[in-house]
């Protein structure tokens, strides 16, 4: 299955616009996005984008730590065309293709090693940091798509990014744009 991952898109819009073409040209099949939409009417962009070019897969996400107005978030999720499965919890686990799967924002470094050194998972993706990593720790492979927020470390960046993961083959392409 080929994954479309997000992370950190703090309400800029045209970045997730430009985001959104990059999912529906590379033909991802999921998307899943890492934590921290921030304000309601992103999801609501971010489904009329999905519609506007012809973009219809399924949405897991997290809700990360920058969490906005949940109750107007979750109530408009709801009038989506294609809702968006956010987790209840801080992780969100995926069972891809035999590869298993866990999703964490990344705000508490100890939950994220745990995570990761638990040897429960291939996968572990993650955001928060807003720098892209691909990372091999014993057989667990750390992705982190970075942000299309076009900020780190409250530094302006000169590039947003995302990332494309195969599961069948293990094969990742991040996607860097300005």
């Amino acid at each position: 299955m080929k994954l479309g991952i997000i992370s950190d898109t703090h309400d800029r819009l045209e970045s997730l616009a430009k985001a959104i073409e990059i999912f529906k040209k590379e033909k991802v099949e999921m998307i899943v996005h890492c934590g921290d939409w921030v304000s309601p009417f992103t999801i609501e962009f971010f489904d009329k984008y999905c519609q506007k070019v012809g973009l219809k897969v399924p949405v897991r996400s997290l809700i990360g730590n920058n969490k906005g107005d949940l109750e107007r978030l979750f109530e408009r999720n709801g009038k989506l065309l294609n809702p968006i499965q956010f987790s209840s919890k801080a992780t969100m686990e995926l069972n891809i293709q035999g590869k298993k799967i866990v999703a964490y924002h990344g705000d508490d470094k100890n939950i994220l090693l745990s995570l990761i050194t638990s040897k429960l998972y291939d996968v572990v993706l993650t955001g928060h940091t807003h720098h892209p990593r691909n990372e091999m720790i014993g057989k667990t492979l750390i992705i982190n798509p970075g942000t299309t927020c076009f900020a780190a470390k409250s530094q302006i960046i000169p590039e947003a990014s995302i990332t494309i993961y195969e599961s069948e083959k293990q094969k990742l392409k991040f996607i860097a744009f300005t």
